[in-house]
């Protein structure tokens, strides 16, 4: 599972790099990625967004959002977002969470959310990156 390879890649420095993470090696999960830098300069939590997987964009209706920050976004998509980068800022290792689409005529399809700290150099915690999973009726994911 890609939580089980972010450890793997944690035994060599306090983050993995996000040289590590080669999107060729991924190609099924790449729909269901999204990847953001963070901006250090932020008073507050903030990213800017690099890449956008397809299924995300089409169950988050999140077309022309690379390039644009979360707070570019708005206060209430930044205030959701950015509260996932302070958990995962703050505890430095994967964070797990379960929700729906917010604010786009999707909320009956129930998602998991595994969050990802990488580094540029090994220490610091520069890119966030989100792998969601479309979970079955059952809660098992697809």
């Amino acid at each position: 599972d890609f939580a089980q390879t972010w450890r793997d890649w944690a035994k060599e420095e306090p983050l993995p790099r996000r040289a590590h993470f080669d999107p060729v090696d991924f190609p099924r999960l790449l729909p269901w990625v999204v990847l953001m830098e963070v901006l250090p300069e932020a008073a507050e939590f903030d990213a800017r967004i690099r890449y956008v997987g397809s299924e995300i964009v089409h169950y988050f209706n999140s077309e022309h959002i690379t390039g644009m920050t979360l707070s570019d976004l708005g206060p209430v998509y930044w205030d959701r977002w950015a509260d996932v980068g302070t958990r995962v800022a703050a505890a430095r290792a994967p964070q797990y969470f379960r929700g729906a689409p917010f604010l786009v005529d999707r909320d009956f399809v129930d998602f998991e959310l595994l969050a990802l700290p990488l580094s540029k150099a090994g220490a610091t915690f520069d890119f966030l990156l989100l792998a969601l999973s479309r979970l079955t009726g059952d809660g098992s994911g697809d």
